[in-house]
């Protein structure tokens, strides 16, 4: 008996905590809902959540970090408290938008009150919102012909907005990219297009002195020898970086020293001058010196 008297007080302790929590939450009143009663896929809409509670109660809104579904949050209009003979009210309106494609879409959100141990939700009714249909009655399959489509021809001009941004940075990494190709493979790049050049203007010159040379085969003539010759000193200009066409004979062969090549070009210079018309071999003598010259010189440029 004495047991069950101890347990009074603390069963009275209880029911009394219970009864004064119900009370607390008879005093907090929560409402909410649409502004509008429909909304189109993709359009934005208002929700309000008003809170009356007394003053000394912590109320807490949903932020946006809250499931809204199946709407999307967009963004939020907070109003400050106002307190007025104890009581307090908060209000907020929630912008929504929805890409859900059912016909009615409802929506309750909830208020926390803050306690010392855990926190108390106080939910709104649940409020729907009717989604306004574009396409009525579109039946499962229709032709292309027969779909209930806007036609609309007339010029739309849509902006161009040049991004000078992203255009700058593409532009400093091509840049930035082609200065390191060239600092690693400038040189093997500057080889290549020199053997390349080389190997053209030789094949060039092969071709016009041979023409030459057939002309003289076919019938002898000092102007057509002279135009070999012509060709031959261009051409070693050019590959050696000699003055070629401005030396005599004489000079050329103090700047060669080389008698077979000397042996030829005075043979050359009497068939032009003294009409001397075996020359063919001297010819072929003077563009063969030059094969091997250009040959020699390839060598230099590939080990270079």
């Amino acid at each position: 008996m004495e047991l069950r008297c101890r347990r009074v007080p603390l069963v009275i302790a209880i029911v009394l905590l219970f009864c004064l929590g119900r009370a607390h939450a008879q005093d907090v009143q929560v409402r909410g809902g649409f502004f509008k009663d429909s909304l189109r896929v993709g359009d934005q809409t208002g929700y309000y959540l008003a809170a009356e509670y007394p003053r000394n109660l912590n109320l807490l809104f949903p932020d946006s970090t809250f499931s809204f579904a199946p709407f999307e949050y967009e963004s939020k209009k907070y109003f400050p408290t106002k307190t007025t003979k104890g009581r307090s009210y908060d209000s907020v309106i929630y912008y929504l938008s929805t890409f859900e494609v059912e016909r009615v879409q409802s929506l309750s959100l909830p208020a926390f009150q803050i306690n010392p141990m855990d926190c108390t939700a106080y939910v709104t009714v649940r409020d729907t919102i009717l989604l306004s249909e574009l396409v009525k009655n579109l039946p499962d399959t229709v032709t292309l012909k027969n779909l209930p489509l806007k036609v609309n021809i007339a010029y739309e001009d849509v902006p161009y907005t040049f991004n000078y941004l992203v255009a700058g940075i593409i532009a400093g990494v091509v840049f930035l990219l082609a200065a390191i190709t060239w600092i690693v493979f400038g040189k093997r790049i500057r080889k290549h297009f020199r053997l390349k050049r080389m190997l053209k203007a030789h094949h060039t010159f092969l071709e016009t002195f041979n023409v030459q040379l057939d002309s003289v085969k076919s019938a002898f003539s000092a102007v057509t020898t002279e135009n070999a010759l012509s060709q031959w000193k261009k051409y070693m200009e050019q590959l050696e970086s000699r003055p070629y066409t401005k030396l005599t004979t004489k000079e050329t062969l103090q700047m060669e020293k080389n008698e077979s090549l000397g042996r030829n070009l005075h043979a050359i210079d009497g068939a032009i001058y003294g009409h001397d018309t075996a020359v063919i071999e001297s010819l072929e003598s003077i563009r063969n010196f030059a094969d091997r010259r250009f040959a020699q010189k390839l060598e230099e440029v590939k080990h270079g």
